[in-house]
């Protein structure tokens, strides 16, 4: 893990030329014992650490790339769930209980690491942002392409 000024997690995306996976396994597993990260349509830990590959980072894949860092935190674990759980789902049901995950899980992170109510608070903000541009632009594509719906 890299740390920068003022102790400040960095985003493990900056540089990455990594082939697969934004974060290492062992980056992932730390972030979701550190956080208490929720996931339901991946049924262990296993199977959750196994769709590793799969994941791009917080954005659509060859689409729109968000930020993997709000406010010098990194979010790239609530992304990575989704974006498995999204991979492993097998109906609509259950790409919405992925979302209902991220947006837990984004609030989570930002609120574990948050010192105070004014970042807290601005971290909230673009939790919604994430959480409205997944469900607004990805959700019904994706179920489409699935053939969910």
């Amino acid at each position: 893990m890299k740390i920068g000024l003022l102790g400040i997690r960095l985003n493990k995306n900056i540089g990455n030329n990594r082939e697969h996976s934004v974060l290492t396994l062992e980056e992932f597993q730390n972030d979701i014992s550190k956080y208490k990260l929720e996931f339901s349509v991946a049924r262990s830990l296993e199977e959750l650490y196994k769709g590793l590959p799969y994941s791009n980072g917080c954005g659509a894949k060859g689409g729109i790339k968000f930020p993997d860092t709000m406010y010098f935190i990194s979010v790239c674990a609530a992304c990575v769930i989704h974006d498995i759980e999204w991979k492993l789902s097998t109906s609509y049901k259950e790409l919405l209980l992925s979302n209902e995950n991220f947006d837990n899980n984004l609030k989570k992170i930002t609120d574990f690491e948050s010192m105070n109510d004014a970042m807290r608070w601005l971290r909230r903000l673009r939790v919604g942002k994430y959480v409205n541009g997944v469900e607004l632009h990805g959700t019904d594509a994706y179920a489409i392409e699935r053939g969910f719906i």
